[in-house]
Formats: structure tokens, sequence, C-alpha cells
């Protein structure tokens, strides 16, 4: 249940990395049934953000959960990690 709720709170957040720049917004999550920790953020890019070198899935780039560095009005995330 903690992660349905965790799901709803950060659903419509975006995404920014380390250094500023607007990735996109959450599209979906994954985490481990059985555990209920989260393994991975979808994010659906921003028009302005440039994809190149990066993974595209359905046209979102998946995100391991590890290189969230900060959750608050944005999710931060470390985007070298996302390549």
């Amino acid at each position: 249940m903690q992660s349905e709720q965790f799901t709803h709170n950060i659903r419509r957040k975006r995404v920014m990395s380390t250094d500023g720049k607007i990735i996109g917004q959450i599209r979906n999550v994954t985490f481990d049934a059985p555990t209920g920790q989260l393994k991975a953020l979808v994010i659906r890019p921003d028009a302005g953000f440039d994809t190149t070198g990066y993974k595209l899935e359905n046209e979102a780039i998946t995100l391991p959960f590890e290189a969230v560095k900060d959750i608050t009005d944005f999710i931060v995330v470390d985007r070298y990690m996302l390549r």
C-alpha cells in the first residue's frame, strides 16, 4: 500500500537533472512487488530535452531508482546514470 501512495504522489512530478536541466515527467514507476522496493522511473522526455545517446523505449527513458538524488517539488536525478 505504501508503494501505491508513493507512486501516486510522484506521478505528476517533473524530473530535473543535478545540473538543472528539465528532463521530463514521470510516466510510470516500476517496483518489486514482494518487497515494495522501487526499481525504476519511466520518464517521458520534454520536447526540449536532447535524447541523443539515451536509450528510448516507447518514447520514454527508463531511469534506475539509484539515480534519484532528491525528491522535492522536482525529482532530481543524476542524468549521467540514464545513459
